[in-house]
């Protein structure tokens, strides 16, 4: 996804067919999410242009984000990433953050001030942010010292994932989960408010949804979909998804929805 975000550009609104599309939608909305949160959620750290290779010696090679947490991978520089976290401020928004812990292999960055809303950690091979969410709630596992650990151990193999817990989330992901944007919901049924694109009534009663791409060359773009429903509509389900691509193909097998689609010319993420 690095690359992606580094050719993105945000002057343009996606194309209308490709909104209509749960296939391109979710994966434009992801890469728009990841661009803000590299371009402006970390450049209160000082680590926004984290992307620019002129500007770090790290490298970031993928990029996670689950819900408040964010891992961004590749490979890191803690000395580097640690001199950037804990200088002094020259801006007002710049938050300086302080080295409190460490959990394995990584140091564990909090802010100097209000330090119980974000953490930072660092190793090697990755970067995990946490940021909290604002709201008041007293549960120890939205700590985000205890979202910091719990995300550094799946990530090391050391607490189960998701994808452990769950047969349906883990038939999800297996199935459209790669590429080089993947997005996914999951917990439902949803109300449509509740979809991260109200629009698609026909997947509201979704317990889960895994939309990807790939980009296969400049001029071709694979998509992945996976969506786990109850009473599937497949008529209507065949119109939606990979509407706007050259090719496409849905099939439903009892409430499992997969669907495959190619687009045979340049598509871009604005």
């Amino acid at each position: 996804m690095a690359e992606e975000l580094e050719e993105a550009e945000l002057d343009e609104e996606v194309p209308e067919e490709y909104e209509a599309d749960p296939m391109i939608a979710p994966a434009s909305d992801g890469l728009i999410s990841a661009y803000f949160f590299v371009g402006l959620t970390l450049t209160q750290y000082r680590l926004g242009r984290l992307l620019d290779a002129d500007a770090f010696e790290a490298t970031v090679e993928e990029l996670l984000q689950a819900n408040e947490a964010f891992v961004l991978t590749g490979t890191m520089e803690p000395a580097e990433i640690g001199e950037r976290l804990t200088a002094e401020p020259e801006a007002e928004f710049i938050r300086q953050m302080k080295l409190t812990d460490e959990v394995g292999e990584y140091d564990v960055y909090t802010p100097v001030e209000n330090d119980d809303d974000a953490a930072i950690a660092v190793d090697s091979n990755a970067l995990v942010v946490v940021i909290g969410d604002d709201e008041e709630d007293e549960a120890d596992e939205d700590d985000p010292l205890t979202m910091l650990e719990t995300t550094i151990g799946a990530f090391a193999g050391d607490v189960d994932r998701a994808t452990d817990e769950s047969e349906a989330f883990e038939w999800l992901v297996g199935t459209a989960g790669h590429g080089d944007v993947a997005v996914g919901q999951y917990g439902g049924p949803f109300d449509t408010e509740e979809l991260r694109h109200p629009a698609f009534e026909e997947l509201e009663d979704a317990e889960g949804i895994v939309s990807s791409l790939a980009v296969e060359d400049e001029e071709t773009l694979t998509g992945d979909f996976a969506a786990i429903l109850d009473d599937p509509d497949e008529e209507a389900l065949d119109e939606l998804l990979g509407a706007s691509a050259d090719e496409q193909s849905v099939d439903v097998d009892e409430d499992r929805v997969t669907a495959t689609a190619t687009w045979r010319e340049e598509v871009r993420y604005e």
